[in-house]
């Protein structure tokens, strides 16, 4: 299985370092899943970055913890497709989707990977997404 960070939950990790929430993920990686980012949650991640006095010390705090995942997914053509048609639903829909939520749940989607969140507010709407939240998990 492939398991993706959302952007938030990356933050969340980078900032707090919720033991119970780094021991499962260490744990799906040594059951053989894959653990990853999307280029877009390591693109937000990189332009938090530039918002921070402290640039090169958040910057390598960002490498470091990308470094320790098993990827950071480029974004592709099937991505790309996946996003229209969530953006087109959402439309059809009368909804307005942020646009990096919508890329990464895209993503995630055109992997079949499941997308880890800390607020699954933003990807509620979108049919088919394999979603798990840590909000409530004590993290």
């Amino acid at each position: 299985m492939v398991i993706m960070l959302a952007s938030d939950l990356c933050r969340h990790i980078l900032r707090r370092q919720p033991a119970t929430l780094l021991s499962r993920l260490q744990g799906w990686s040594a059951e053989g899943h894959e653990v990853v980012v999307s280029a877009i949650t390591y693109a937000e991640l990189i332009a938090g970055v530039l918002l921070t006095e402290k640039q090169a010390a958040h910057m390598q705090l960002v490498e470091e913890f990308c470094d320790r995942l098993e990827d950071v997914v480029p974004w592709d053509r099937n991505s790309v497709d996946t996003y229209t048609a969530i953006q087109q639903q959402a439309m059809q829909a009368g909804q307005s989707l942020n646009m990096n939520d919508a890329m990464v749940a895209a993503h995630a989607l055109s992997l079949g990977a499941r997308l880890l969140v800390v607020n699954n507010r933003p990807f509620a709407g979108i049919a088919g997404l394999d979603l798990e939240s840590w909000s409530d998990q004590g993290t």
